[in-house]
């Protein structure tokens, strides 16, 4: 059960190995990502964990991928942003799921 706001990457480090947050920690990724692997890890943590299994570098890889593509989805949406939807309803109407 989730209590509170919890802080970045708290999710995901219940479910991926240290190794993989401190990877997420060092690379280019900002906090959309970190929120992004904890929606991963809550929605998914069996589908995540089968991901880092294939290689650490392939989480970084599908991560920053739908960084770019959540980024991308929200500027084009501003309008829809501005009229009150929330970033989660506004990539739902887009179709931008998870995409691990």
């Amino acid at each position: 059960m989730l209590e509170g706001n919890p802080q970045p990457l708290a999710i995901a480090s219940r479910v991926l190995a240290p190794a993989t947050i401190s990877a997420l920690r060092r690379h280019p990724y900002h906090l959309v990502a970190w929120h992004i692997a904890d929606r991963w890890a809550f929605d998914e943590p069996e589908r995540l964990r089968a991901l880092e299994a294939e290689g650490e570098i392939i989480v970084l890889i599908r991560l920053l991928e739908q960084q770019q593509l959540e980024h991308e989805v929200l500027l084009d949406s501003l309008e829809e942003l501005r009229t009150g939807l929330s970033p989660t309803e506004v990539l739902q109407q887009c179709g931008v799921g998870l995409r691990l």
